[in-house]
């Protein structure tokens, strides 16, 4: 090899650490590509509401409430019956044929191991884009994240991520879907820090705010990424009266919260009863609220157009609270008889109605409020709402901040949001996604911490080289890989050593590289841990060596894979904080 050969290989693989997906940096290259990937999911499961929308209402698609206010009263209840029917029959369809059940992303992420079955997920988001785009009052961010998260654990299980890389690509993938939804790019990925994985670690938190940001660029990209709902006109003063007014406020909305998810249990238990009769509970539900959308079409939807309508001063005091009474109906009729999607969406459009209704009571009481501090008491609303019905004040904080731009409110919001979260802990307040993260408890991450195995963590089926392979082989491996190091092993896959890309790169000095194999190069000294240690074991391990990666190697000396401490440290993190907050 010619030494301007030699110098050129060189630059090659100490480039080639910095840019491949394997590496302590990888998960942030992987974070932005699922964050973008989400966002293109996101526009096409729009795209099918509307073209189901289309079909079923007989026009050109479009926003809910102005399709619905155009149609005749017969074809309001005919869209939303016959949505209901058609996703009932597929969710009954999935149900009996599909041997491995739905696993939502939520549990995969906070209590699973990564596993998101294709075919069952897939059939329920169907069934659910059939059931929005008919028109029914619920939200579509449930099931778009949801399938967001199928197509990354997917691909995550295809290249053989180790659990805790996979089971952050998968929240990366919710937090990008969040972000195409609500167009937050910070809240997308605060929405799955806090609710979803419960651990607020800036090891954690850095690739999902990542893959939000990507999902963002790549909506401003494509389409508009206008604030969904800008309030910049919201205002509340900052004084002790609107402070007193912000801690009342938070308290009837946690408490108004608290009686929601409870109903929403409730209707679950009392409705959602035979699979069988699941077609037909879904149509009921559909003619139902199609009759109550021939008088009051603006109960369609996930309630975007409500939270616009306060905003322009379109409803008055009877239209919303009417509103509010209805849509709290419908949305609870339509989980209740076991129908797919999001309930964050009309969580907040009934927290924000809630504020509206507080303003005008002021009023009444004789105290005057402009058109901008009504405004500024339906965010309050919303945000208070939202936190005790998800049991996040961080994200309800952000989230409502973020999709308004009503950044002077942080003082009102704030204390609203914190009474929220007190009245709720006081209450004992269930949050709307706890059935999601509490359910089928898989055991790798919620043990004591002494009792998790490296062997629920290592990466299996590591590449490797054979000792009598040459140099122009393993320098190839190492152009392909990005890993500081590839391990030696036999024919019969015993474990030989280690060869580190700074040894491979010393060696091009060598004038004799033909003749150089890996067993000259490896290095035996390097430490390795068993498939059964735990992993406390693994951090000292780690602490210890200084090393980056290690092998697995059983009693037998049979290699059986890599870990990677950035690994090892995500999961060691999140255990030690479950266990700090259990505690």
């Amino acid at each position: 090899m010619s030494r301007f050969k030699k110098v050129l290989f060189e630059l090659v693989l100490r480039f080639r650490k910095y840019t491949g997906l394997k590496g302590r940096g990888g998960v942030y290259v992987y974070a932005a590509l699922v964050g973008s990937f989400s966002a293109l999911i996101a526009s096409i499961f729009q795209k099918c509401t509307q073209f189901i929308l289309s079909i079923l209402t007989d026009t050109d698609g479009g926003h809910f409430v102005e399709t619905f206010e155009k149609i005749e009263p017969w074809q309001r209840i005919f869209s939303l019956g016959v949505g209901g029917a058609v996703s009932g029959l597929i969710l009954l369809f999935a149900s009996k044929k599909i041997k491995k059940k739905a696993t939502p992303y939520m549990e995969a992420v906070a209590i699973g191991n990564g596993y998101i079955p294709m075919r069952s997920n897939l059939l329920r988001s169907l069934a659910a884009i059939v059931t929005i785009g008919s028109g029914a009052s619920i939200g579509r961010e449930g099931p778009l994240v949801q399938t967001a998260t199928v197509f990354a654990s997917w691909f995550g299980r295809k290249i053989r991520m180790p659990l805790p890389r996979l089971r952050l690509f998968i929240a990366c993938a919710a937090a990008g879907g969040m972000s195409a939804v609500f167009h937050t790019p910070l809240a997308g990925g605060l929405f799955v820090c806090e609710i979803v994985i419960g651990v607020m670690s800036i090891d954690i938190l850095a690739p999902l705010l990542i893959a939000s940001c990507s999902s963002y660029v790549s909506i401003i990209a494509f389409s508009d990424a206008s604030p969904l709902y800008e309030m910049s006109n919201a205002h509340l003063s900052q004084s002790t009266t609107v402070a007193l007014f912000a801690l009342i406020l938070g308290v009837i909305s946690s408490l108004l919260a608290k009686f929601w998810l409870v109903l929403l249990s409730k209707m679950r238990e009392i409705l959602n009863g035979n699979s069988y009769l699941l077609p037909l509970r879904l149509t009921l539900a559909g003619v139902a609220v199609g009759c109550i959308a021939i008088f009051y079409p603006e109960i369609v939807g996930n309630g975007a157009h409500i939270i616009r309508g306060i905003v322009s001063a379109d409803f008055s005091l009877e239209q919303v609270f009417v509103l509010l009474c209805l849509k709290i109906v419908a949305v609870a009729l339509f989980f209740g008889m076991g129908a797919i999607g999001g309930v964050l969406t009309p969580s907040l459009t009934i927290g924000s109605m809630t504020g509206f209704l507080f303003a005008h009571v002021l009023i009444m009481l004789g105290i005057p409020l402009s058109s901008e501090e009504i405004i500024g008491f339906s965010l309050l609303g919303m945000a208070s709402f939202f936190t005790t019905a998800a049991a996040a004040p961080i994200t309800s904080l952000l989230l409502v901040v973020e999709f308004t731009l009503a950044g002077k409110m942080i003082f009102p919001l704030t204390i609203g949001v914190l009474t929220s979260y007190f009245i709720s802990k006081i209450t004992k307040a269930k949050s709307m996604y706890a059935s999601a993260v509490s359910r089928n408890v898989l055991p790798e991450f919620n043990k004591p911490m002494a009792e998790v195995k490296i062997e629920n963590i290592f990466r299996r089926g590591a590449d490797s080289v054979l000792p009598s392979d040459r140099f122009s082989s393993i320098s190839k491996k190492f152009l392909r890989n990005s890993d500081e190091v590839i391990f030696v092993a036999t024919k019969t896959n015993r474990y030989a050593g280690a060869i580190f890309r700074s040894d491979v790169i010393e060696f091009l000095k060598s004038e004799y590289l033909s003749e150089v194999i890996a067993e000259d190069i490896a290095r035996t000294d390097i430490p390795s841990l068993a498939p059964d240690a735990n992993i406390l074991d693994a951090v000292k391990e780690f602490s210890s060596s200084g090393r980056e990666t290690l092998p697995i190697v059983d009693k037998s000396g049979k290699f059986c894979g890599t870990v990677y401490k950035s690994d090892i440290l995500t999961g060691f993190s999140e255990i030690l904080r479950r266990e700090k907050v259990a505690g």
